[in-house]
């Protein structure tokens, strides 16, 4: 019979613990490095999804960016109330609110940009150039997402993302 400790894997040897601490350590350093704009790490991601898609519903915005529904809704509405995104009537549907950045918000996303940088290269620092670039293949390969750098990943068919799935 083996000893117990020979049948469980150390934690670092665990990809949804290295994956949970990667993001942890990613939060602190944008969360730090944003402070001066009050601005959270779900809140950012939120703006880039409005900024990248002008105009989608709230449910379409939480697929976008892989949040809950209401944790999208109470996101969006900090962020109404701060007069970073305004709702707008949809042209498409009479029940829906089709949400936009407002140019305040616009203007508060283009100023992060220097500090979304560097909390990138912070973050990836102990990795070389083509390991960062290796690195972010494989987290888009296992997440099931298109490389469309251009707009926010969409799931593949059949993936379905949501806040805290490991």
């Amino acid at each position: 019979m083996k000893k117990s400790s020979q049948v469980i894997a150390d934690l670092l040897e665990k990809p949804g613990h290295l994956i949970r601490r990667a993001h942890q350590m990613s939060v602190a350093i944008f969360e730090t490095k944003a402070a001066p704009f009050s601005i959270t790490a779900p809140q950012h991601v939120v703006m880039t999804a409005l900024f990248k898609h002008p105009g989608v519903d709230q449910v379409t915005l939480a697929g976008l960016v892989a949040l809950d529904k209401v944790t999208t809704g109470s996101i969006v509405s900090r962020l109404v109330d701060r007069g970073l995104v305004r709702r707008e009537q949809s042209a498409f549907d009479g029940r829906a609110r089709a949400l936009f950045l407002s140019d305040e918000g616009t203007a508060l996303l283009v100023e992060m940009q220097q500090i979304v940088r560097q909390a990138q290269k912070t973050l990836l620092a102990r990795l070389s150039r083509e390991e960062q670039k290796t690195l972010m293949n494989l987290l888009r390969q296992m997440m099931g997402v298109e490389d469309d750098l251009g707009h926010l990943a969409r799931p593949k068919k059949g993936v379905h993302l949501r806040s805290g799935v490991k």
